[in-house]
């Protein structure tokens, strides 16, 4: 016994040792930096601190607050969107480092730090080894890196066209439709209270690139009749096995399959049957696409799947011959097929979920959205009607983009864009040059750059940028190149071609605003999203308002017998908006994308002008 408590003390000194010579080295390097730099005990992303930072830091918390108060925010994954542009502030520089025994973390929130690093994709590339997990179904445009990562790029940004968009925008109108048919009907003043917005978004986003993207067409519950026929081979319909996969996407991406595939409790057992289900609905997808391109036939609209295999290089002449000329393979065209769904429908729903939220919280916004969509003539025509050519530039350069950009600002789909260095890199910033050293974690914090007052503040509102202000996006014409418009880097990498925003609108400077990344790597679905919104934003808003929902603080009958307009109407209500707000600030957790974890905030739809809370 008392040989192996000895080794173990030799191990546990040597291990202490060894960690504190890195850290005395990182910090050596974060001195010759010139960054300002912070040391903390333990690298944050370190996987055992993940699991049981809530225990240190509880264990931390009983210490006194002098001891600590200066480092121990940045010990939580969750600083990001905790503390957005206040370490900055403090620091006075769109730079931070922190210094660890692991590794050097830098925090970057300068925009020119910012466009440097996303342009300079070589110095900077992205850490893929953090990307394994969306490897379910095969390596993909998002989980490359290099020239592997430029030709799944150049295969896969084809579909995304505006010739294409004009389907996306069609087909958001519908569900948006059918969303809105699921709280009401056509004779109702108002919905329910409707506690579960976000599943309803989310749901609706699904429905729009299923269609949009891959030619399946799902149904609203309301809308299903009779029992689902189930396509030989399955246990689930396609929407189910979808919906169930995106549900258990984090059980699926980060336990191991051996498990999964052998673990007794039924959440996982859910799990490992979705998993195997829309693979196998994805696999004869792919191969009924290899045959239409076999007979020569073409899908309307964005066809994903079969514009990748035609853009890999399958052809007729090749699946005749039985000869391989496809340079993506079965398993990464799946991998490119699932990361579109993954990540489109989350960035989409989580902007309209949270546009909503915000309108509901700020009625003068709404009814400034509601002016708007009637002078353009949203309210007096049929949406069946809406063209795409004529309308949505309407839309992209009014109020309802306004709403968007700066639902954006507020939570973008990530608070932060990882990226790293392999060896040490120069940026210059103000004309003063510091260098990022080798082997660092960069993480660009969107949350923060969208806060910085350098490039965001404007007029008298010195104290706003926190706050939902779509306004701040309508300045006067003179003012529509105040700042630099985002750029491309002259180099043609595919995806979306046109402007971020409008010419109508406000122009950030480049790298003070990149909801969607920015460079060579920025989403190739920005548009599809973009269209995929201001569709929704008009459905909604043309006939109907959004309010907050009171029934933890007053009843139906309680409000009923309130004075329309006053004092008490409006209390009830800012009790729900002081709710709502706390929620946003302290409420809200990343797994994939910038979420509401710890609760929900329910809302009711009303027509316009039978609203309860006009303020």
């Amino acid at each position: 016994m008392s040989t192996i408590l000895l080794a173990l003390g030799v191990l546990t000194t040597g291990y202490s040792l060894w960690c504190l010579r890195c850290l005395q080295l990182n910090i050596a390097e974060a001195k010759r930096s010139g960054i300002p730099y912070v040391v903390v005990p333990v690298y944050t992303f370190n996987t055992a601190w993940l699991i049981t930072h809530r225990i240190w830091l509880r264990l931390l918390s009983y210490l006194p607050l002098s001891w600590h108060e200066s480092w121990s925010i940045h010990l939580t994954p969750e600083f990001a969107w905790n503390e957005k542009f206040e370490p900055f502030r403090k620091a006075d520089c769109g730079l931070l480092l922190v210094v660890s025994p692991g590794r050097i973390i830098m925090w970057v929130a300068d925009a020119e730090a910012v466009n440097q690093i996303t342009t300079r994709r070589n110095d900077f590339p992205k850490p893929t080894e953090l990307y394994g997990s969306v490897d379910l179904f095969g390596k993909n445009v998002v989980s490359t890196e290099g020239s592997v990562w430029r030709h799944h790029r150049k295969i896969s940004s084809p579909p995304f066209t505006e010739k294409n968009n004009l389907l996306v925008f069609k087909e958001s109108i519908r569900q948006a439709q059918s969303m809105i048919s699921s709280w009401v009907t056509t004779t109702d003043q108002s919905s329910k209270t409707l506690p579960h917005i976000a599943e309803d978004t989310m749901r609706l986003s699904l429905h729009v690139i299923s269609r949009a993207g891959f030619g399946q067409t799902l149904k609203w519950p309301h809308e299903e009749a009779g029992e689902v026929v189930l396509p030989k081979g399955h246990i689930l319909s396609y929407k189910d096995a979808l919906e169930s996969l995106l549900q258990n996407i984090i059980q699926i991406m980060l336990m191991p399959k051996v498990i999964l595939s052998n673990s007794p409790f039924k959440s996982q057992k859910v799990a490992k049957s979705a998993y195997a289900e829309w693979g196998q609905y994805m696999n004869e997808l792919l191969v009924a696409k290899k045959e239409d391109i076999r007979q020569g036939k073409e899908q309307e609209g964005m066809d994903l799947m079969g514009a990748l295999l035609r853009n890999s290089g399958v052809t007729s002449k090749s699946l005749e011959s039985g000869a391989s000329t496809a340079t993506l393979s079965d398993s990464e065209i799946l991998g490119n097929a699932f990361v579109f769904i993954l990540a489109g429908h989350e960035t989409a729903a989580n902007t309209i979920h949270y546009s909503l939220l915000y309108l509901a919280m700020n009625p003068s916004s709404q009814r400034h959205l509601q002016k708007d969509l009637e002078t353009q003539g949203f309210t007096s025509k049929n949406p069946e009607d809406w063209d795409y050519d004529h309308d949505l530039p309407k839309l992209f350069g009014g109020m309802a983009a306004a709403v968007m950009n700066e639902e954006l600002r507020l939570i973008p789909p990530v608070v932060s864009i990882p990226k790293c260095t392999k060896t040490a890199q120069p940026l210059t910033l103000d004309s003063r040059r510091v260098v990022v050293p080798a082997n660092t974690f960069v993480n660009l914090l969107s949350v923060a750059s969208h806060r910085d007052p350098k490039y965001w503040l404007s007029g008298t509102q010195a104290n706003d940028l926190n706050d939902f202000r779509p306004e701040r996006w309508l300045v006067k014409s003179d003012q529509h190149e105040q700042h630099d418009a985002a750029t491309s880097d002259g180099e043609d990498y595919g995806g979306p071609q046109g402007e971020d925003i409008a010419s109508t609108l406000l122009r950030p400077k480049k790298g003070s605003y990149y909801p969607f990344s920015e460079g060579p790597r920025a989403c190739l679905g920005r548009r599809f999203a973009q269209v995929e919104v201001l569709a929704v934003l008009a459905m909604v808003f043309k006939d109907y308002s959004v309010e907050l929902a009171v029934d933890e603080f007053a009843t139906d009958e309680e409000v009923q017998r309130m004075p329309v307009g006053g004092g008490e109407r409006r209390a009830v209500w800012e009790k729900a908006r002081k709710r709502a707000t706390g929620l946003l600030k302290d409420g809200m957790g990343t797994i994939i994308t910038i979420q509401m974890r710890d609760g929900t905030v329910p809302l009711r739809l009303v027509r316009k002008g039978r609203e309860r809370f006009a303020f």
